[in-house]
């Protein structure tokens, strides 16, 4: 019979499996001297021109992700 730790770590491990799974589908982002968002040329070894970019290049790969593409 379980008790409440049992329980705890099963959720435990089966959340950390989840993210350990999200994580690996996730794309490594690499600088190709250009924002990632909005194309616009930025310094080396920068992935986005500005923070704007950056959080709007986050926000649109989250609605993505959510929807299934």
């Amino acid at each position: 019979m379980s008790d409440h730790a049992d329980l705890s770590d099963n959720n435990i491990e089966t959340f950390i499996t989840s993210a350990i799974a999200n994580a690996r589908r996730d794309v490594l982002l690499q600088s190709d001297g250009h924002c990632m968002f909005c194309d616009e040329p930025v310094a080396v070894g920068r992935l986005f021109c500005s923070k704007e970019c950056r959080d709007d290049y986050d926000k649109e790969q989250r609605a993505l992700k959510i929807a299934g593409k």
